[in-house]
């Protein structure tokens, strides 16, 4: 039976060649990546005539995409969207529990005639 010594140095060993293996297997691999980055950037200047610089930190820049803005609300949507409000508030001061379903069933309602204005 191994002492627990002859376990730990067994077991070190083994750490270190798997250790130096998974390094062999990572730089393997970023030497892949490099070349297909490589081949990606020559078929986009070739191709398309876009320069993409490979950064120099390591991470892609960040590009800042505008979001579209939103369309404007036609004026029925727009009254549709108060009168939820409006009822949106209600619900929050209501107290009696068969007010609050009616102003629920209400709110649900004015969404689903929004819902449906907006399909048109």
């Amino acid at each position: 039976m191994p002492s627990t010594l002859d376990q730990y140095r067994q077991a070190k060993t083994t750490y270190l060649k798997l250790r130096d293996s998974a390094k062999k297997d990572l730089i393997a691999r970023a030497n892949e990546l490099a070349a297909e980055i490589g081949q990606i950037q020559r078929e986009l200047r070739e191709d398309f005539g876009h320069k993409w610089p490979f950064p120099k930190n390591g991470r892609p820049r960040k590009r800042a995409i505008k979001p579209e803005p939103a369309p404007k609300p036609t004026p029925q949507i727009a009254r549709i969207q108060r009168q939820i409000e409006a009822q949106k508030s209600k619900l929050a001061a209501a107290t009696d529990p068969a007010q609050s379903k009616r102003i629920s069933d209400r709110i649900y309602e004015l969404e689903d005639q929004m819902r449906l204005e907006g399909e048109k």
